[in-house]
């Protein structure tokens, strides 16, 4: 689910008068269409014998777990302070929270000559997560300074997260996102909490 059409458009304002050629004036807000949405489902044929096996559970009529990956955005306005802390609320799902992506971005809320793509890393230092009174991760990022380009934890948490998820080869993964791309465009804090209490989460 998006905002609205200003945080999904990125286009150019008004062009100033160069020589004898006018000015153009500032166009009309652009607006997203859509006219059909697919939706793509998998097939996975089983080979034969977890196929006898899946047969078996069947006629046994064992409940079969089905989990589904959702995805939840949630997003506030930063107080204008060095410290402050963010509760977010886990929506009731059967599957506990296994990532947590953070990225900031300054000025580019309801606006379309601000791209809603690029993010900001705001010279952030240290970032963690607390998740059933645990740390993710365990050792602070205190070694995290963007102005003297110190933010190579960050990034390759960043860059392992593609790998992680879809569990492929790293050498087949690339992030495809270079350190300098990372810390001008997009400087994203992934916590990888997937080894957590089985205990139901807070």
């Amino acid at each position: 689910m998006r905002k609205g059409n200003n945080d999904a458009i990125f286009k150019t304002g008004a062009v100033a008068a160069v020589g004898n050629v006018p000015a153009i004036e500032e166009p009309d807000d652009g607006k997203v269409v859509l006219t059909k949405l697919s939706w793509y489902m998998p097939h996975v044929t089983p080979n034969l014998q977890e196929k006898v096996a899946l047969y078996k559970t069947i006629e046994s009529k064992s409940s079969l777990p089905v989990g589904y990956r959702m995805i939840q955005c949630d997003s506030i306005p930063v107080p204008q302070t060095r410290n402050f802390t963010w509760r977010l609320s886990v929506k009731s799902a059967p599957e506990k929270p296994r990532w947590i992506i953070v990225a900031f971005q300054t000025e580019k809320s309801g606006d379309q000559q601000h791209n809603p793509s690029v993010f900001d890393h705001c010279n952030l230092t240290n970032m963690f997560v607390m998740l059933n009174s645990r740390r993710y991760p365990e050792i602070d990022y205190d070694d995290t300074n963007f102005t003297q380009q110190k933010f190579s934890r960050v990034y390759g948490d960043a860059a392992a997260f593609r790998t992680k998820f879809y569990n492929v080869e790293e050498l087949i993964s690339s992030p495809n996102i270079t350190p300098s791309d990372y810390e001008e465009l997009f400087p994203m804090f992934v916590f990888d909490v997937t080894k957590q209490s089985e205990k139901l989460c807070d």
